[in-house]
This record gives structure tokens, C-alpha cells and sequence, in this order.
């Protein structure tokens, strides 16, 4: 039964749905913004929401135990080389409660027609 199950899995095994995240985590931090399928943007959307959370909570955290507990529990979603780079762009938003990204429908790819989407880190 799929009582309770709501996320969309995007058929996917779930050390893949895993895999996918992250990269697609890793390519929104590095550029800002990507361009993807509008289903994988809405799974993005709530896989990223969590970790940029986490990330703003590192920036404002007041003993440096407790700031070193949040810059953990966000390197165990994202690969190393983009640690720095998120903590700059969760600085401007320590004042924003949630919605840190924006979803822009574009037009549907040629080869199956799939409503593609631009996702985009907000700056403030």
C-alpha cells in the first residue's frame, strides 16, 4: 500500500532517486540555476529546501559546536567542492523563511514533448 507515500520516486531505485538529487544539488549550487524536467525540478525543489535550511542555520549558529553540527549534517547530502559556495549563497537569505527557489515552467523538449522548467537559487 502507498499509504503516507507522496514524494514522486521518478522511477527510480532509490540509491539512484539519491544520485540524481545530488548532482542536480551540485549543479544548482555551482550555477544559480539549471535547466531540467518540470517533475525532477519539484523533487529538487523540496531535496534543496532542506539542506539550504541547514546551511542558513550554520551561518547564524552561535557556539562554533553547534555550527560545526549543522556544516555536517549538510555535507552528508553534498559533495565537498560546493560546501563553500552554498554557505555564501544561504547568507543572504537569513532572513527568508523557506522558499529559497523559484520554478520557471519553459517551453516542452522536442524529442517527447516533457514540460522542461528553469530552477533558480533566489539571491535574497
Amino acid at each position: 500500500m502507498r499509504h503516507g507515500l507522496k514524494r514522486n520516486n521518478l522511477n527510480r531505485a532509490k540509491d539512484q532517486q539519491l544520485a540524481l538529487m545530488r548532482s542536480l544539488t551540485r549543479e544548482l549550487i555551482k550555477n544559480g540555476h539549471i535547466e531540467t524536467t518540470l517533475s525532477k525540478a519539484k523533487v529538487l525543489r523540496s531535496f534543496i529546501e532542506k539542506i539550504i535550511t541547514k546551511a542558513k542555520k550554520s551561518n547564524s549558529a552561535a557556539e562554533p559546536s553547534e555550527k560545526l553540527h549543522y556544516i555536517r549534517l549538510v555535507r552528508k547530502h553534498i559533495a565537498a567542492d560546493v560546501l563553500d559556495t552554498l554557505l555564501e549563497r544561504a547568507k543572504p537569505l537569513k532572513d527568508r523563511n523557506g522558499g529559497y527557489t523559484r520554478i520557471l515552467k519553459t517551453s516542452k523538449r522536442a524529442g517527447d514533448a516533457t514540460q522542461m522548467s528553469i530552477i533558480q537559487i533566489l539571491d535574497n
